[in-house]
């Protein structure tokens, strides 16, 4: 027997989610919208808005690929298209129409998300790169609209076949909306139990390292007694005037933590690779960086230089030296790099080198920097590493009595000084005059100047700076606990 039910209004999701499900009949249930006709949430245009800024512009597609997930696209095509993109992004492969098409065609996917026409018609520069994050905002909601109305019909399956005890049926619901929530809230909290049994597997790590430091070490020891070793989560600041020797001690410290174990990456925004291998190579082997960068290797050195070079070979470090990067790209760069590394560590030479995301310059570079700070504080939480970002000083500081630097000399400090968990400052002697001085450091003698510090004391830790090799070593001052 066939039954017709009365014509009734279209109805909106909300309309649908608002109301009571059972009639006044206990045997007539109401129809849901996709019952009717209706479609699941999506919007097309933005979905294509979105993938034609991630074509047109490098730093929006390193946003993208961090910020969405191929779910967030309900056209199989753009969903496809996506899935494209991060697969050429994490093998390195340029993205652009026609390499986009090559890749599609490869995998016999071209013609199904609408051939080579289509992403060149994605190519055009449009609206998408100013409203482009308000688009991503609309794929956000869209899927998880979707997930709520997937979940829904789940558990309205489970409901009428339930059994007598409901218990599992509820928990099943539950979950299923767990999952929906958890797509769109990253859990902050944990309990006690978790927190304090997480610190006690830290305190027994530390316990099996015979200096006692739990996070990513120095190699100095002095430094490492103060400052515990750098953690996860933490943004720390080395800021130095021009040619005190910032990159020289940040390549020490790389050289040293990825020694001891840690998977570091290095982005160079100021030298290239081959100026940054011969700075290791050179305070590694300890010849003068002249001779390296001359070609100028003595008979005696080769043997030097080959066990140098094979040493640093096996060390875990990756270099950068993509010019006028940002925070995000940074981000998405060591989030592939450093994947599944247990200690990981990040540097960055140097942080006013940064570029501003694409359509959020503005008229102050304080502020600009500002919003690089903050990024590289949530990066170092996100990564769950330690970031260490050089940074340069304001030139007052030459002009003051002293000119032992300040945290105030930081340039554009107020952000950095307040996003920073520890910051560092080196001071040095620039001219055998200066050093003669009575306030002022020894010649070749680099003061490491902890000017803040969450965790732990602040101090000056002397260090030799061996110019000529760019190597740092510690200086015996009897230092005592």
């Amino acid at each position: 027997m066939s039954f017709t039910r009365p014509h009734q209004p279209r109805q909106s999701l909300l309309e649908w989610v608002s109301m009571p499900q059972r009639r006044e009949s206990q045997n007539e249930y109401d129809t849901s919208p996709l019952e009717r006709g209706a479609s699941m949430p999506q919007d097309s245009a933005a979905e294509a808005s979105v993938l034609s800024a991630m074509l047109v512009s490098p730093e929006i597609l390193q946003e993208c690929l961090v910020e969405l997930e191929p779910t967030d696209f309900y056209q199989y095509a753009h969903r496809t298209i996506f899935l494209a993109m991060n697969e050429m992004f994490d093998k390195g492969t340029a993205i652009d129409p026609i390499s986009l098409a090559d890749h599609l065609r490869s995998a016999a996917q071209l013609d199904k998300v609408g051939g080579a026409s289509y992403l060149l018609d994605l190519n055009k520069e449009g609206p998408s790169l100013v409203n482009w994050p308000h688009y991503v905002d609309i794929l956000h909601r869209d899927a998880t609209l979707r997930d709520i109305i997937t979940a829904s019909a789940k558990i309205s399956a489970l409901a009428f076949d339930a059994p007598e005890d409901t218990k599992e049926v509820v928990d099943s619901a539950e979950n299923l909306l767990l999952g929906v929530t958890n797509r769109e809230i990253r859990s902050g909290y944990s309990t006690i139990g978790d927190v304090m049994g997480d610190l006690y597997d830290e305190l027994a790590e530390a316990a099996q390292n015979p200096n006692g430091i739990i996070g990513v070490e120095t190699g100095f020891s002095t430094i490492d007694a103060r400052l515990q070793g750098l953690r996860e989560g933490q943004m720390v600041v080395i800021g130095a005037r021009p040619g005190v020797g910032k990159t020289s001690f940040a390549l020490n410290l790389a050289v040293n933590a990825a020694a001891k174990g840690t998977s570091v990456a290095f982005f160079s925004l100021e030298m290239s690779k081959t100026e940054i291998a011969q700075r290791l190579l050179s305070s590694y082997a300890r010849i003068p960086l002249t001779a390296i960068r001359g070609a100028h290797i003595k008979s005696d050195q080769w043997s030097t230089v080959f066990q140098a070079t094979q040493e640093l070979s096996t060390l875990d470090l990756m270099i950068d030296d993509t010019p006028g990067t940002t925070v995000t790209e940074i981000r998405a760069k060591a989030r592939r790099m450093l994947k599944d590394k247990p200690r990981k560590l990040i540097l960055i030479d140097y942080l006013q080198l940064l570029s501003p995301p694409s359509g959020r310059r503005t008229d102050s570079r304080a502020t600009e920097v500002s919003e690089m700070s903050r990024g590289i504080k949530i990066m170092a939480k996100d990564l769950v590493c330690p970031v260490v970002a050089l940074s340069q000083l304001n030139r007052q500081v030459t002009d003051r009595k002293g000119q032992r630097p300040q945290l105030s000399d930081l340039r554009e400090s107020g952000s950095i000084e307040q996003d920073a968990d520890i910051v560092i400052l080196l001071d040095r002697s620039m001219t055998e005059e200066e050093a003669a001085r009575d306030d002022r450091p020894d010649p070749n003698v680099t003061d490491f100047i902890i000017a803040k510090n969450r965790s732990g004391p602040l101090d000056i830790v002397p260090l030799m700076f061996l110019a000529g090799s760019t190597k740092f070593v510690e200086v015996d001052r009897n230092f005592q606990e």
